[in-house]
């Protein structure tokens, strides 16, 4: 039996309760009120998800069963990947997870499907979970702006790129905790259990030693920053600080681009507001900007550099000619005159719509 009774509601009674096939079961339990109920001698459940459209379950007979918030049934199909190892929702998209074909290693491969109910739409189908060997899958969800995240055994936090177009999606870690500054050492022996992405932060629980579900009373929650992880020169040189300040640019780059990138796609499949609009230019800008700083630090470097400097300002998407002429007085101030030439050259080339993409 299925049951949901909803926080907020303006009718006297909006609960509501369904009964499963014979034979066919799901159990659980999810916050937002969303509970459900097995026999012991029914086969063990799989999953369930809440959204703020529709209600999802997985069955034992490998049913996606889809409901809407008032207990309307709107799908039922049989998923592919069997058995279901997890679901997710968010609005009115719906992630399932389940098992592959067997490997050459005697191992199964995890597969996805990502589909938007409302529009009868798939975007992804049955794509492969992007895992390490020997690696499960720790929790998946959706981010606050509606990307799929992934947290795996490893302690990896990913997230789906361009997921909405079928075939291009692509596993992006955001962020490796083994690497955490509070972790370097052997300082401390902690491990973290995700609860949301959001505002650009991995808000987690951290669990103490060999804790590995969290405990009562409920724990605070703890939020770190993204960092990709780039290179191992990304770690701070204190013998050199101009490769510190390099590797950390190089970071916030990569990372920049890719929340760009995710925005984009965001506003090119959805009705955007201004806000969202007028925050799309804006990153497009702080990108520009972060690489204007590592361009300063490779004329600072020297002459031998002007190959890679002259590389990062052609990764301007600046239109407006400001940045590119600003990226020409960075060269100029550190008497590069033939790079600062090559980069008017380039600025002069783009104001005439002669650059090719």
């Amino acid at each position: 039996m299925v049951f949901y009774r909803p926080h907020e509601t303006w009718t006297s009674r909006a609960d509501w309760r369904t009964q499963l096939p014979a034979g066919e079961d799901v159990t659980g339990e999810l916050s937002q009120a969303l509970f459900c109920s097995a026999a012991a001698d029914l086969p063990l459940p799989q999953a369930i998800s809440l959204s703020d459209s529709y209600v999802v379950v997985t069955t034992s007979t490998n049913y996606v069963r889809v409901f809407t918030l008032f207990g309307l049934p709107v799908k039922v199909y049989r998923q592919k990947s069997s058995p279901t190892v997890t679901c997710t929702s968010w609005r009115d998209y719906v992630l399932t997870m389940g098992n592959g074909p067997v490997g050459g290693d005697g191992s199964t491969s995890l597969l996805y499907t990502i589909e938007n109910v409302k529009r009868d739409k798939i975007c992804q189908s049955e794509d492969v979970v992007a895992l390490p060997h020997n690696t499960q899958v720790k929790s998946v969800f959706f981010s606050d702006q509606g990307d799929p995240c992934l947290y795996d055994s490893t302690g990896v936090l990913l997230i789906l790129q361009h997921w909405r177009s079928p075939g291009q999606a692509r596993w992006v870690p955001l962020l490796d905790t083994k690497n955490l500054e509070r972790l370097a050492g052997g300082r401390k022996e902690e491990t973290y259990w995700p609860v949301a992405v959001a505002q650009d932060k991995f808000h987690c629980i951290i669990l103490k030693g060999g804790d590995q579900y969290p405990y009562f009373p409920k724990p605070l929650l703890s939020e770190f920053d993204f960092k990709i992880p780039c290179t191992t020169a990304a770690t701070e040189d204190p013998s050199n600080p101009a490769i510190s300040e390099g590797a950390k640019l190089e970071e916030s780059f990569v990372r920049s681009s890719l929340m760009l990138s995710l925005l984009e796609d965001l506003v090119q499949a959805t009705n955007a507001s201004h806000s969202q609009k007028a925050e799309l230019s804006r990153r497009e800008v702080d990108v520009d900007k972060l690489l204007l700083q590592l361009l300063n630090v490779e004329c600072r470097e020297g002459e031998e550099r002007g190959m890679k400097a002259l590389e990062v300002v052609s990764l301007m998407k600046d239109r407006s000619g400001k940045l590119l002429e600003a990226a020409g007085k960075v060269a100029g101030r550190y008497g590069r005159t033939v790079l600062q030439d090559k980069i008017n050259e380039m600025a002069e080339t783009r104001l005439m719509g002669m650059d090719e993409d």
